[in-house]
């Protein structure tokens, strides 16, 4: 099953998670595209604040790597324990038309997440999508996290990670750059202000 939607995001991260309480303090963020959690994973977006479009894909067995359309690939493993899993923002705007992901109740999952477009608004603001992703999800126990297609951006990441092993240290967000203008303040906060009254 396959469906897609635009999804808005903020501080430019969406999740992957179910209805237990998210676990950021296991966060591992070492390749920065996808970042499992004990529970659940983060999903960095290259815009800081805006519609990014979504695909989601509920398998039964890995799929073939299709990387003809992605700039960038990443697997990982993910858990979940109650409830469903599924893609959300972390706010009221979160689409209800993509799937569950965890068809065979809790337990882990491998998680394929592709993506396109992050580096064309750097942790900028955006109504337009611009960022591409797709989410394909199957059973399957936990592996090792494996980079199937880099960028300059995961590749950036795991330098700044490296020598740390995963799942014996714990990853903090890597701090932004402070490049915010006053100006990309204010179209931030305006966004977000139409984005509720809408």
């Amino acid at each position: 099953m396959t469906t897609s939607s635009v999804m808005f995001v903020n501080e430019g991260i969406f999740a992957v998670s179910d209805d237990a309480p998210v676990p950021m303090d296991t966060v591992r963020w070492s390749n920065g595209l996808a970042a499992p959690m004990d529970l659940g994973a983060w999903i960095l977006t290259g815009i800081n604040t805006g519609n990014v479009s979504i695909r989601a894909e509920v398998l039964d067995a890995p799929p073939a790597v299709d990387a003809a359309e992605w700039d960038e690939i990443v697997e990982i493993s993910v858990r979940t324990v109650e409830g469903d899993l599924r893609v959300h923002s972390g706010y009221v705007i979160t689409p209800d038309d993509l799937p569950v992901l965890n068809p065979h109740g809790p337990g882990w999952y491998r998680m394929r997440v592709h993506a396109r477009g992050r580096a064309a608004n750097p942790d900028g603001v955006g109504e337009e999508p611009l960022e591409y992703y797709l989410v394909a999800i199957w059973p399957q126990e936990r592996t090792a996290a494996v980079v199937i297609r880099s960028s300059q951006m995961i590749e950036d990441a795991l330098r700044r990670h490296a020598g740390v092993v995963p799942d014996q240290g714990v990853f903090r967000h890597p701090p932004r750059a402070d490049r915010e203008s006053s100006g990309r303040t204010g179209q931030r906060a305006r966004l977000l202000r139409s984005m509720r009254e809408d």
